[in-house]
């Protein structure tokens, strides 16, 4: 058993040899710096045990401290047997005191795990919200019994063929308005479910449809590969497909992917109740004959619902313009606050009035696509001149009109080489329905092709009526390649003159 003693100090692990120190002596341990004497003061009495490991020691003492201070250390615990002091000094050397330990029950990783939970939750919302935003007609499907429920748009699914899965990236990827995207492995197939509801009571106007019909196309295929086929299917939802111009809301298709596969397919768009619906599905074209019964059968599986039986649109109120000079009217009888007429500011109708006497006033329609606030919008104009004119109004409003786009073909190229071709009732009328307003006069409708440059080519719908010793003219004017978008709106509200 060893004969070495601890220093007196409990928090210290020094130890030292008493036998190699003279007793009475005052030591200062070399660790902690307590002082203490070493068995009794010289020529003092000894109170040292005769034998034992520690004969001839005796405790420490310690320095007398001045009054109202507390010593700096405790003083020692009662002597312990030897072996376990030894295996106690042993651990104690291994113990390093500048090391702070934890607080019972802590962990160091513990903020770090709870930060990354918190960012976590915090970017799945985040997620949430711009997919969110992102696809503002999104829906959401509610399975009932083996019908598939999309409230929201009024439509249901009576489940999928078989054969068939659910492809979220794929409805993802063509983006709102379509809410459903689906995949089959063999045959290789695609197909997607969408809809469209303008929340205004009113019916989709057929060129917003069919421009939704067509948006995700550039997603799909090479476009300037893209051809469109007569349909295949007659109606869908009870509402039917026109296969012939001026609007065709339905029709297959044949475009490669930037893969090199070669892909057939079918689109559609139909409007129920105020909702448009919209349906695509495409395959290779070698599987298209196998997979065209599949695509109706899965076509056939959706039905609407009841919840807009009472549904019928909403009238809008017309708005009325009356002339400045002499009394007529004309009437829209579409307004809208986002693609109907509006009207010139003063400042800017009083400038051009300086400029062309005969003005009178001059409205217009600026329409961007739904979905691209940042396209080119598509412009149509109105002019209201009053002329000193004999004869029939409607023909002096003609010789006018075509005098005004002759000179305005020139202006653009002195060269140029035009004809002025009046549209009869074998050209049919082309463009968005419009409600039915007054029907004053019979407009006319004029096309200009110029040879030397097709974007100057003009759609004009005149018309003329005499007001006292006037004639008024109404010029309602889109380039010819919006003739689609704007004819029945010009023709509306060229007709209402009176």
């Amino acid at each position: 058993m060893s004969n070495m003693l601890k220093c007196p100090n409990p928090s210290c692990p020094y130890v030292f040899d008493p036998a190699q120190v003279p007793a009475g002596v005052v030591l200062s341990c070399p660790r902690c710096a307590m002082q203490f004497t070493l068995g009794p003061p010289q020529g003092g009495p000894s109170n040292a045990p005769t034998s034992g490991p520690t004969a001839g020691m005796s405790a420490p003492s310690f320095p007398t401290m001045p009054t109202g201070k507390r010593p700096r250390h405790a003083p020692p615990p009662p002597p312990t047997d030897s072996d376990f002091e030894e295996v106690g000094r042993t651990s104690d050397e291994e113990y390093d005191r500048d090391e702070r330990l934890p607080a019972r029950g802590s962990n160091k990783a513990q903020p770090f795990i709870l930060a990354g939970i918190v960012a976590v939750l915090l970017a799945g919302a985040g997620l949430a919200l711009f997919f969110k935003i992102r696809n503002r007609n999104a829906v959401e499907a509610v399975p009932t019994d083996s019908v598939t429920r999309y409230k929201d748009i009024n439509i249901g699914m009576d489940g999928l063929p078989a054969g068939w899965l659910a492809d979220d990236n794929l409805r993802v990827r063509l983006e709102s308005p379509f809410a459903a995207g689906f995949k089959r492995d063999t045959p290789e197939a695609y197909a997607a479910f969408g809809a469209f509801d303008p929340k205004n009571d009113r019916i989709p106007r057929p060129r917003v449809m069919r421009n939704h019909m067509h948006r995700p196309f550039p997603k799909l295929f090479v476009m300037d590969q893209f051809r469109e086929e007569p349909p295949v299917a007659a109606d869908w939802l009870g509402a039917p497909i026109a296969a012939t111009e001026p609007f065709t809301n339905g029709f297959k298709f044949r475009a490669p992917s930037s893969d090199g596969l070669v892909w057939m397919g079918e689109a559609y768009a139909v409007e129920r109740q105020g909702i448009a619906y919209y349906w695509l599905s495409w395959c290779k074209e070698s599987d298209f004959d196998e997979l065209k019964p599949d695509f109706a059968a899965f076509r056939a599986k959706f039905k609407t619902l009841d919840q807009r039986a009472k549904w019928v649109p909403k009238q809008p109120n017309v708005a009325e313009y009356k002339g400045d000079k002499v009394v007529y009217t004309i009437t829209d009888s579409d307004p809208d606050p986002k693609d109907g007429w509006k009207e010139l500011p003063d400042r800017d109708i009083m400038a051009l009035k300086a400029l062309e006497p005969d003005l009178d006033r001059r409205l217009y329609i600026s329409v961007t696509p739904e979905w691209d606030n940042r396209a080119r919008p598509d412009e149509a104009e109105l002019t209201v001149y009053l002329i000193d004119a004999a004869g029939d109004a409607t023909q002096a409003a003609r010789k006018y009109a075509e005098d005004m786009e002759t000179a305005r073909i020139k202006s653009a190229g002195a060269d140029f080489t035009f004809t002025i071709k009046e549209l009869t009732a074998d050209d049919p009328l082309q463009g968005d329905e419009v409600p039915k307003g007054p029907h004053a006069t019979t407009p006319v409708r004029l096309l200009t092709n110029v040879k030397e440059s097709k974007s100057a080519n003009q759609l004009l719908v005149v018309s003329g009526i005499r007001v006292d010793n006037k004639t008024v003219v109404v010029i309602a004017s889109c380039p010819a390649v919006k003739q689609k978008v704007f004819e029945k709106k010009l023709v509306q509200i060229a007709s209402s003159l009176r």
